[in-house]
């Protein structure tokens, strides 16, 4: 793609819809509102800042690399089920996640992050606006959650990282894969991952400084044997990877308020993207992974829910159309 100026860019995607100087000066502070769900600060924004965050996403952050390889959130075309599938024929497992994620992304990061990426960003004068790109971007020095803007930055701020350890576990025939802050390795030999957290918390000091820490209390190890439970799914002794009966139950809530209470349906979706850092999108966006897990893998388990909720909203949650 040709590099263009940020006010043609923008000119043509809206058309005099929204106004450049306004996207350059106006007060973002009175563009989104903050609630709190479960301990959790929520950003929503009004639909202007919205658009704003498209127009983002779409000509800046979209641009940003990231590690395709290990990465599985957040990208279209991958789902949480793929992040869990390339460890299905391991023997041992270490899970683990990142505290306070995206709270501890700061403004420095980020800025860093996008500069880096320049060369690939298709803006002639990505410099110029570098600054007002940031202020949209973060809140309070951190990138916020509900943001639609937050999980494709994140992917990027954590190149270097995912890069260094997909480079360790390669040497140590390791499997490392991630979802949002969750950090999954895995091992088909007869070692043990005991100490393992050592060596992840010592590569993303070294990235990060003090930046960036493992969540301990979220930490596990497991090995085959045991019910090997990753990201709602399940890895049976014979390799097959399934859904938890847990997240059955929430995916049937969701469709059951998705065809009934649509307010119900919302808060309950609210909820569940919350814990994926993000908007209701990100959200829909999971449900949709996991349901076409199932259309692949447990065809009859698909065909009860559509009798029970209806073909049209099943599908409609496959489809990735539910709004």
């Amino acid at each position: 793609m040709a590099k263009k100026e940020l006010s043609s860019i923008f000119d043509a995607m809206y058309h005099g819809k929204h106004d450049f100087q306004d996207f350059l000066a106006g007060d973002i502070t009175t563009r989104y509102k903050v609630t709190t769900l479960k301990g959790m600060e929520l950003y929503k924004t009004d639909e202007k800042l919205k658009a704003y965050h498209k127009f983002l996403n779409l000509f800046v952050f979209e641009f940003l690399k990231a590690n395709e390889n290990v990465v599985y959130s957040y990208r279209k075309g991958v789902n949480v089920a793929s992040a869990v599938q390339k460890h299905a024929g391991s023997r041992h497992f270490f899970q683990t996640d990142l505290k306070s994620f995206f709270n501890s992304i700061d403004s420095a990061l980020v800025r860093e992050t996008v500069k880096s990426n320049f060369d690939s960003i298709p803006v002639s004068d990505i410099d110029r606006y570098l600054d007002r790109i940031i202020e949209m971007s973060t809140v309070n020095d951190m990138l916020p959650i509900g943001f639609s803007t937050s999980p494709i930055i994140s992917n990027a701020c954590l190149q270097k990282f995912d890069s260094k350890l997909e480079d360790y576990c390669i040497a140590q025939n390791l499997i490392y894969t991630r979802y949002s802050d969750d950090i999954i390795l895995s091992s088909s030999g007869d070692t043990r991952l005991y100490g393992i957290d050592t060596t992840v918390g010592e590569m993303l000091k070294e990235c990060f400084g003090e930046k960036l820490n493992l969540n301990f209390s979220k930490t596990k190890f497991s090995s085959v044997g045991n019910k090997i439970k990753i990201l709602g799914m399940v890895i049976l002794p014979n390799g097959t990877v399934t859904i938890d009966s847990k997240l059955k139950n929430t995916i049937e809530v969701l469709l059951h308020f998705y065809a009934s209470d649509k307010t119900k349906f919302n808060d309950r979706l609210e909820s569940e993207s919350s814990k994926l850092k993000g908007d209701n999108s990100v959200g829909l966006l999971q449900i949709s992974g996991y349901l076409n897990y199932v259309n692949t893998t447990d065809p009859h388990y698909l065909n009860k829910l559509r009798k029970k909720y209806g073909t049209s909203v099943v599908d409609a949650f496959i489809r990735g159309t539910v709004k």
